[in-house]
């Protein structure tokens, strides 16, 4: 009956052996699967953070753009309510030649590629998500009304014929650059 009963302990023995390596395993297989898990979990968040990332820079180019066109809306007609004699006096400046018309087109030029490559920031492609066409062409025609917007409040002072053809070059220049950014940074 001994040679039974030590048959019997090492069978427990076994079992318990045979257990504590089942738990090993199972042990194993829950860290795999744990780091597993882990990666997926900080691939998605890098995906939420990479969309955060795209979404806070088109809500803050979108913010200029309505602070800037509010800001070339309303100075002219704060001026002209507030300092009627300064707007007196630029309009004498403009209508006596006080600069030339290359002054205007290197001023809306200028004006033009920094908003321009603003836009281009904001629509850049990298690792992070892209905007849809749906959300980018938009933004595109946003940006060019807002410039136009510009132009024309900048000549609310006064300005001849050049000055208004000028405007409207820089308008039609900054509407090819606009859809040729979208087109180049969607394609």
């Amino acid at each position: 009956m001994k040679i039974i009963g030590a048959e019997s302990k090492m069978n427990d023995m076994t079992l318990v052996s045979g257990e504590e390596t089942a738990l090993a395993d199972a042990a194993q297989k829950g860290k795999k699967d744990a780091a597993k898990m882990g990666k997926e979990d900080a691939a998605q968040k890098g995906k939420e953070d990479a969309t955060e990332n795209l979404l806070s820079s088109v809500r803050n180019y979108s913010i200029f753009l309505y602070v800037g066109t509010m800001v070339s809306s309303l100075a002219p007609r704060a001026a002209a309510k507030y300092a009627p004699d300064a707007v007196v006096s630029a309009q004498r400046f403009l209508a006596g030649g006080g600069y030339d018309l290359s002054v205007t087109v290197a001023f809306f030029a200028g004006a033009t590629l920094l908003l321009q490559a603003h836009l281009a920031r904001v629509l850049k492609p990298s690792a992070r998500p892209r905007l849809t066409p749906l959300a980018a062409w938009p933004l595109a025609a946003v940006t060019w009304l807002c410039i136009t917007n510009f132009f024309l409040n900048c000549l609310a002072f006064g300005g001849g014929y050049g000055e208004w053809a000028a405007a409207a070059g820089a308008s039609v220049a900054n509407l090819v650059m606009s859809a040729r950014t979208v087109m180049r940074h969607l394609a």
